[in-house]
């Protein structure tokens, strides 16, 4: 919770920022260099900053929110759709009474692909707006290690990975784990979806609020797997429950990358 408090002042400070930089962008783009009169122009490639707030849905559903940050880099192919490459990394938790006595901390690191297309670029006329509203969707690859603890005592009761767990094998369900014991984090695919506000403060600075949720292909991401007390390892990754989920509530701050060129 501190870092998402930390990120808002981080925030405010670059919006405060963004005001004085806003006013002085005309003035650079027509400042003449020598004998020619130069512009700035606006980088198709863009970096974001991330943090938020995780939430999860699962068997240990009963909500203990957990931070988590990220950073993306991203590419406009044209005024409607963009590319986006990001990773994350954070923690999401729960628990539950009834039957499991226990909690969870599930830490992940989470590699994705994202397409997002732009819908008030898409149907707004020609008068430009301060904001942008966006949906997207894609696919990522996340590495995490989910232990579950008894709610009375404290101790580990359940857990995702140990010194005999291997690796799932990646594209599916059912089978038998491969690869050299003892891995340390488990591998799944996972699917996000999502929604962004953004609103410009110049050409090259936005925030953002976002919101994304995220289908993971694996029912143990909360150390448990069905209505069961066994350990969710290997074979008993999955159960006739559906799969795990979590989403992510963030704010966000976006630099466009620029270049003077020639009018």
């Amino acid at each position: 919770m501190k870092h998402f408090y930390l990120f808002s002042i981080l925030l405010i400070l670059f919006f405060n920022q963004s005001q004085a930089q806003k006013r002085n962008e005309n003035s650079i783009s027509k400042k003449t260099l020598t004998k020619h009169t130069y512009r700035t122009e606006i980088s198709p490639y863009s970096l974001t900053l991330r943090g938020g707030l995780t939430q999860f849905f699962g068997e240990l559903g009963q909500q203990d929110m957990n931070g988590s940050v990220g950073l993306g880099f991203a590419r406009s192919v044209n005024k409607n759709v963009t590319l986006d490459l990001e990773y994350t990394a954070g923690k999401f938790g729960g628990q539950q009474e009834q039957l499991f006595n226990s909690y969870f901390v599930n830490e992940y690191n989470l590699v994705e692909i994202l397409v997002k297309w732009n819908l008030l670029e898409q149907f707004k006329k020609k008068k430009p707006t301060d904001y942008n509203l966006s949906i997207y969707g894609g696919l990522g690859l996340m590495f995490f290690t989910a232990n579950a603890y008894d709610l009375t005592t404290d101790e580990l009761v359940r857990f995702s990975n140990s010194e005999v767990s291997k690796r799932n094998q990646l594209f599916l369900r059912w089978g038998n784990p491969r690869g050299k014991a003892g891995i340390k984090k488990t591998r799944e695919r996972v699917i996000p979806i999502g929604t962004s506000l953004e609103f410009i403060l110049s050409g090259k600075l936005k925030v953002g609020v976002d919101y994304r949720f995220y289908f993971i292909r694996t029912d143990k991401a909360d150390a448990t797997s069905g209505q069961r007390l066994i350990n969710p390892e290997e074979a008993d990754s999955y159960s006739d429950t559906p799969n795990d989920k979590f989403s992510l509530l963030s704010i966000s701050v976006t630099h466009s990358f620029a270049k003077l060129g020639k009018k």
